[in-house]
C-alpha cells in the first residue's frame, strides 16, 4: 500500500525513528489523496450546492480513508463517533460526554493489537477522530452547532464532514469552532497562492534533507545501543541529544506542514508550526507553540472549564493535573511518558510560583525601583536554567525513551551536577547566556509581530 520516496543515496539508512519511518513512506503514497481533495473539495464547493457537495465530499473521503486505513478501522472510528455524538444528543451532560470516549481513547492507544496489526494507522487517524468527535460534541452542548443543522442527521453529517476534511483528519487538532469559521471565511479570503508555493518548496526541502540526512546521520541508532552511548566522550554525548530534539523538531515540521499546506490551499486558516525548540527554554512555551491544536483542544474542554469561574490556585492546579493526565491517556501510560509529564509538571509549577510571586504588589515596586528592566532580565535568565534543565531532562525521556533518559539523569545528573564538576558549572554558564538569547529572540518577535498589526 505504502511507495518509497525516491532515494538518491544507497547508504544505510537509520530507520531507528519508528514514527519517522513510517509516516514519511505513508505520507508519500497519501499524497494522491491529497491532491484527489484538493480538486475535488475546491471545484465541489465552488459548482454544488452544499446540500449535495457535504455528502459528496465525505463519502468520497470516507472512501479514501477506508483504502488507506482500512474499512474496519473507519467503521471503527464512525461507531465511535455515534456513539459520542448520541451521548451529547440525548444525555446532554459534558461529563457523559467524557465518559463516553475516554474509555475508548484509552484502549485505542494501549490495546492497539485488539483493533489492527498496524500500531501507526490507529495512532495516525483513530485518536485524531476521536479528537474532533469530542470537539464537535462538547461545542454542541454550549450551543455551537450551526442553526441550519437543525436535526440530529443533519448534525450528524455535518460532525462526520468535519472529522474527515483531509487536511485535519490527522496530525493536525483543529477545534469546531475554527474549523466552521475558516469553512465560512475562505469564501471572502483572498487565497495566497505565493505563500502555498513557498510553504510547498519548504516542506518539500525539509523532507528530502530528513530523508537523506538518515543515510549519513546515525543519532537515534547510537542512542539506542547502550554500551557505546556509555562510552561516548561527554561533549559528543550530550550532542546526540541536541540533535534529537533538532530532528524531533524538524519531524514535525514536516509531519505538521504537509496537511497545513493542503489546507492553505483550500484557503483555509492552519495553526502555525511548531515552534523551534532550540529557543525555548521554559516549556510552558513549548506546550503552548509546538502542538497548538492538542494546547488549544485541553485548554478549551479541560483547563478553563474546571478552573472556572474563580480560576483560583487550587483550580488551577488541579487542572494542571487533569489536563497533563489527558496528554499523558493521548501519549499512552507508559514509563518514559509518566516521568516526561511528571517532570513537565513540576517545571510548571516552578514557573507558576515565580510569576505568583511577583504578582505581589510590593514585590513588584521594589523590583521597579531598584532595578533596571535589563538587570532584571539578567537575573530571570539565571531563574530559567532550573525549569530549563528539568525540562530537557524530560525530554530526553519523552524523544529517547526510557533507557536513554536515564542514561542523560546518569551521566550528567548523578555524575557532573550533584558532583559539581566542571563541566556542570560550563553547562549552566551556557544556559544562562541561552536564556538571554531566548528572551531576546522573543523580544524581537514581538516588536515584529506588533509592527504587522
Amino acid at each position: 500500500m505504502y511507495s518509497e520516496p525516491v532515494k538518491i543515496f544507497n547508504g544505510v539508512l537509520d530507520v531507528t525513528n519508528w514514527e519517522w519511518s513510517r509516516w514519511s513512506p505513508f505520507a508519500f503514497s497519501y499524497l494522491p489523496v491529497f491532491f484527489g481533495h484538493f480538486v475535488v473539495f475546491n471545484v465541489g464547493s465552488a459548482i454544488l450546492p452544499e446540500v449535495v457537495f457535504i455528502p459528496v465530499y465525505t463519502l468520497a473521503s470516507i472512501g479514501a480513508v477506508s483504502y488507506y486505513f482500512t474499512p474496519f478501522l473507519v467503521a471503527v472510528s464512525i461507531a465511535q463517533g455515534t456513539v459520542v455524538f448520541l451521548t451529547a444528543t440525548y444525555a446532554r451532560k459534558t461529563w457523559a460526554v467524557w465518559l463516553s470516549a475516554l474509555p475508548v481513547l484509552y484502549v485505542s492507544m494501549h490495546e492497539t493489537n485488539s483493533l489492527s496489526d498496524d500500531p501507526f494507522l490507529i495512532f495516525t487517524f483513530l485518536s485524531y477522530s476521536m479528537i474532533h468527535y469530542i470537539s464537535y460534541s462538547l461545542e454542541h452542548l454550549k450551543g455551537e452547532s450551526r442553526k441550519e443543522d437543525d436535526t440530529v442527521l443533519k448534525r450528524f453529517v455535518r460532525m462526520i464532514f468535519y472529522a474527515f476534511y483531509q487536511p485535519y483528519l490527522f496530525s493536525l487538532i483543529m477545534l469546531y469552532p475554527d474549523f466552521e469559521r475558516q469553512i465560512k471565511e475562505r469564501k471572502t479570503r483572498q487565497r495566497d497562492w505565493l505563500g502555498c508555493l513557498w510553504s510547498g518548496a519548504r516542506i518539500a526541502f525539509w523532507w528530502w534533507f530528513m530523508e537523506t540526512s538518515l543515510h549519513f546521520f546515525y543519532h537515534e541508532a547510537i542512542l539506542k545501543n547502550a554500551p557505546y552511548l556509555y562510552s561516548l566522550p561527554k561533549d559528543q554525548f550530550v550532542a546526540l541529544g541536541m540533535a534529537m530534539g533538532i530532528f524531533f523538531h524538524l519531524k514535525y515540521a514536516v509531519i505538521f506542514g504537509l496537511p497545513s499546506l493542503f489546507a492553505k490551499l483550500d484557503n483555509m486558516d492552519p495553526l502555525p508550526g511548531p515552534i523551534c525548540l532550540i529557543r525555548v527554554t521554559l516549556y510552558s512555551k513549548v506546550w503552548r507553540e509546538f502542538d497548538r491544536g492538542l494546547y488549544q483542544f485541553f485548554k478549551t474542554y479541560i483547563f478553563i472549564p474546571i478552573c472556572a469561574p474563580t480560576f483560583s490556585l487550587p483550580r488551577k492546579i488541579f487542572g494542571v493535573f487533569i489536563s497533563y493526565g489527558f496528554v499523558l491517556l493521548w501519549h499512552g501510560f507508559y514509563h518514559h511518558n509518566i516521568v516526561w509529564i511528571g517532570l513537565n509538571i513540576l517545571a510548571l509549577f516552578i514557573e507558576m510560583g515565580s510569576k505568583s510571586i511577583y504578582t505581589i504588589e510590593s514585590v513588584r515596586k521594589w523590583r521597579e525601583s531598584h532595578l533596571s528592566d535589563i538587570a532584571f532580565r539578567r537575573i530571570l535568565a539565571w531563574c530559567h536554567i532550573l525549569p530549563f534543565a528539568i525540562g530537557l531532562y524530560s525530554n530526553f525521556y519523552f524523544l529517547g525513551g526510557s533507557d536513554v533518559g536515564a542514561a542523560f539523569v546518569q551521566r550528567f545528573l548523578i555524575e557532573e551536577t550533584i558532583t559539581i564538576r566542571w563541566p556542570f558549572l560550563l553547562i549552566i554558564s551556557l544556559g544562562w547566556f541561552h536564556a538571554n538569547t531566548c528572551m531576546e529572540v522573543d523580544r524581537l518577535k514581538s516588536l515584529k509581530k506588533n509592527k504587522k498589526d
